[in-house]
């Protein structure tokens, strides 16, 4: 296949005058946050508006075959085909060139559709539609409260690549963005030759990484004083003031939760602690990773965005971990990589844009506090999206009990009301 490579971020109408210059036999979106998906179904109606009806695959983190069949394809005058993996998009793409085949995932998608549609009326008949909500969680407050050394802001420039290079997730590196089939660190302890080739291919690019002057590791933290106000959560400045605000959805059903619900309750009358931070991995990597793509080093440029993204996530590994530890929380002797991976530690950290906490608006809050822009060269674009793309924010929670939640799109909805009325 010939692949016209937009990039990322691009706005609908730049898609639909690509589509009018180079006339594709398909489109491609993929979408890691929960707001790309949302973006997606109003692409689908900018390009029925537009007249287009070329077939679209869909794929990435933020996406579901569900999301897909009920929310996007309603969207689109033509066939709207979801792909979990790259892989699985090249068999869609192949059988869109077949007629016969085609036709035949048409019809089955189709039918996919009518029978979420017959479940979803179903469970309404059931009762499912009016459901109460459950109460709100009830998250212990009698526990303790680790002071931070201090409330002042940290910069860490130009961190060592080699030792973030050894927090990265192998599986999600090998097999979510690079394709490897198995469990490759396993594999590669057997002696497997794809997965030697694959570690060499990717050790190579770490070293040419290592070697640029525009790729380098940097971040920013800091501990803040703050309470809870119901799904308020108030994070405080000097003389104990409101310096910023979050407002976060609740679980309407299964434990009801709130994002606010692991910090104590101003009510309460004590003051508890949160974490913040920003991790990036240089602005040279888009240039590099073109100029490779232009120079027909394909591989190497796609494992030069890969190392990227996964070397941000392993960057907040590192110094989330540091975090717990300067906290007071700090991990047992003999913890592993992959007991970080497993999340097996005293509280979570939570980014904007998933289940958790959905809004990327909120991100702004957050460079706010942590003076993102004068101290890292990081920006937000219009849609509140981290450039470069290998950044990772978060907010940290020590709560013992704190743990990974999904709002619905029935609670991001009612979220979005609510963020409205106030």
């Amino acid at each position: 296949y010939e692949v016209v490579n937009l990039g990322i971020k691009i706005p609908p109408q730049d898609l639909i005058a690509a589509y009018n210059e180079h006339k594709p036999d398909m489109i491609g979106l993929s979408g890691l946050l929960v707001k790309s998906a949302q973006m997606m179904v109003e692409t689908a109606q900018d390009f029925s508006q537009a007249g287009i009806d070329c077939p679209v695959l869909v794929g990435g983190a933020a996406l579901s075959n569900r999301f897909t069949r009920l929310r996007i394809a309603p969207e689109y005058e033509g066939m709207v085909a979801y792909a979990p993996d790259a892989m699985a998009g090249l068999a869609i793409a192949n059988t869109i060139q077949d007629a016969d085949e085609r036709e035949k995932l048409i019809t089955n998608m189709a039918q996919e559709t009518q029978d979420m549609l017959a479940a979803d009326q179903a469970a309404k008949d059931d009762g499912g539609e009016g459901t109460p909500d459950v109460p709100p969680a009830q998250v212990r407050r009698d526990v303790d409260i680790p002071n931070p050394p201090d409330l002042r802001l940290h910069v860490l420039n130009d961190y060592s690549l080699e030792e973030i290079f050894g927090y990265i997730n192998p599986q999600m590196l090998y097999v979510r963005h690079l394709g490897y089939k198995g469990r490759f660190a396993d594999d590669l302890e057997a002696g497997v030759q794809a997965a030697i080739d694959l570690r060499d291919s990717v050790k190579a690019v770490e070293d040419l990484v290592l070697a640029q002057e525009d790729i380098k590791a940097n971040a920013v933290f800091k501990f803040f004083a703050c309470n809870s106000d119901g799904q308020r959560l108030l994070v405080h400045g000097n003389n104990n003031e409101t310096a910023e605000e979050f407002y976060f959805g609740r679980q309407s059903q299964r434990d009801g939760l709130c994002l606010a619900d692991y910090a104590l309750p101003q009510s309460d009358g004590k003051q508890d602690y949160i974490g913040m931070f920003v991790t990036s991995i240089g602005s040279g990597v888009r240039a590099l990773a073109e100029t490779w793509m232009a120079e027909g080093q394909f591989l190497n440029s796609h494992i030069l965005q890969a190392l990227a993204l996964e070397s941000a996530e392993a960057f907040a590994e590192l110094l989330h971990q540091q975090m717990r530890q300067m906290w007071g929380i700090g991990d047992p002797a003999g913890t592993t990589p992959q007991d970080l991976f497993r999340t097996q530690y005293q509280g979570k950290r939570f980014s904007f844009g998933y289940p958790a906490c959905p809004r990327l608006e909120d991100q702004e809050q957050l460079f706010r506090l942590l003076e993102v822009s004068a101290n890292l060269n990081v920006e937000l674009t219009e849609g509140y999206m981290m450039d470069p793309e290998s950044s990772v924010s978060a907010l940290v929670f020590h709560h013992p009990d704190a743990k990974y939640f999904n709002l619905s799109e029935r609670d991001i909805e009612r979220l979005e009301r609510e963020i409205s009325l106030r």
